[in-house]
This record gives structure tokens, sequence and C-alpha cells, in this order.
């Protein structure tokens, strides 16, 4: 029996509903690549399923990672895996890993979702497990929301985004740019205690604790952070005396 392209869009959709994802009709989307021969169900890409009808059509596809979120790789002739099939095909660098270091790191994008990256800068998404949780980038976990802004996130698809930078607020020592495709492309300030200024456009040393911090890029100076009030610290850049180098160690000048 031939199923109608409907018949078909309510099946994905009762799939989504049955994994306990929350998505709207419109992440469904039809692709123009057409089919191979004699396929009704095969991968459009190493993270895409695509559906097919007998005469090579594509009538619609869905994100692994959607569906069943621990099986983020399409593999095979379409079935959503926990591994994908080559590193050559789907083990590229992915744009949201901001460093070599490995480790986890969020998508900008969606506050629910962040990623693992390794050494390659290939990642892996993960998904919070309830759907009123989102990433903390601090913890590498998921936590419960209680208000509004503990979702963070981007739309860089709007027009009004594109093309610009933004600062990943729960942790500012990351920073993205929302490119001309819609896509965010994820940065890291090079250094502890530094931040991103918008303004500026680079990263910027900032006091969360009292003392002395070296000075990059020259050691005859640092940075000293102090207190004015109770609750508000104060950035000052310092010079040793003269014969005199800031010891990283030590924190304060010291003789060479």
């Amino acid at each position: 029996m031939m199923w109608s392209e409907r018949t078909i869009w309510w099946c994905i959709v009762f799939i989504c509903v049955k994994q306990g994802v929350s998505q709207n009709v419109s992440s469904l989307s039809k692709v123009s690549e057409n089919c191979e021969s004699g396929k009704r169900q095969d991968c459009a890409d190493c993270r895409t399923v695509k559906i097919c009808s007998y005469d090579q059509t594509v009538l619609t596809s869905y994100k692994c990672q959607d569906v069943e979120p621990d099986k983020p790789y399409c593999v095979g002739s379409g079935i959503c895996s926990s591994d994908y099939d080559s590193e050559s095909a789907c083990g590229v660098a992915d744009d949201l890993c901001p460093s070599t270091k490995a480790g986890f790191y969020p998508d900008p994008s969606n506050c629910t979702q962040y990623i693992y990256c390794d050494e390659k800068k290939i990642a892996t998404p993960v998904s919070c497990l309830a759907a009123n949780n989102a990433y903390n980038h601090s913890s590498s976990s998921c936590f419960l929301r209680k208000v509004l802004d503990d979702c963070f996130q981007v739309n860089c698809e709007l027009l009004q985004n594109r093309n610009k930078w933004f600062i990943y607020k729960p942790f500012p020592q990351l920073y993205f740019f929302c490119s001309m495709s819609g896509l965010p492309v994820m940065f890291e300030c090079p250094r502890e205690f530094e931040v991103y200024d918008v303004k500026l456009q680079r990263c910027k040393f900032e006091c969360r604790e009292s003392g002395r911090f070296p000075y990059p890029g020259d050691n005859k100076k640092y940075y000293e952070c102090v207190y004015v009030t109770p609750f508000k610290l104060e950035l000052f850049e310092q010079r040793c005396p003269l014969q005199l180098t800031y010891d990283e160690e030590k924190r304060i000048c010291n003789v060479k």
C-alpha cells in the first residue's frame, strides 16, 4: 500500500511526541535532494533522516537530535544512532567548538541543548532531559529554570541578528558571531578573568576577586583589583618599580 505524503508526515510527528520532544511543525522541512532508487528512508546527511516516495522524491526530513537526543547521527538506511558511520563523513570540526580543548559548551541558539567537543573540534549534541531545564556552563549540566532569564539564547536566523557579535551572558568568557548564513560561530577568550567586550570587539580583563594579576605581554605591569565599596571591585593597572618584574606565582613584583 502506498502511503500519502500527509500520512508519512503525521507518522513522523507521532514519533517526535512519543520521544517527548517539543517541536513544532515548521521543524520538519522539505529538502530538494533526490532519493536513491527503491529507498523509502535514507540519510540526507550524517545528522538528518529523509523520507522518500517511490518516485525518488524527498517528502520530508527530520534531525535525529530532535527525535532521539541520545542518537544524533543518521547511519545506514536512515537509522538514528549514537555513533556516526565514518569520521570523514560526519566527524568534521564544528563552529560551536571554540578551542581544541575537549569539553562541554553551550549552544547559544538553544538553551536546552549543549554540545561535547573533542580535541578535533568534533561536536556531539546533547539535550537537557526535561523541557523546563536549561544548560549551565559553569557546572556543565542542566538545571531547573526558575525565571525567564535562566534561558539565554539568540536566534541567529533573524535578519537583525546576522553579521553581529554577542556575548554569551551566562558565561561572558564565551562569545559568538551570528554569520550571514544564520549560524552561530563560538569563540572563547584565551585567558582566565577575561570577558568579551562587544563595543571594543576584543577580550578584556575583568575583576572577579581582589588581588594582583598578570598583565598579558608585559611582565613590568600587572592588574590589581581592589574593593572600593563592600560589593564593588575596581580595576587598576600598576607598574613594577625599576629592576623588578611581576612574579605570577608569588603575585608580587620581584627581582628578575
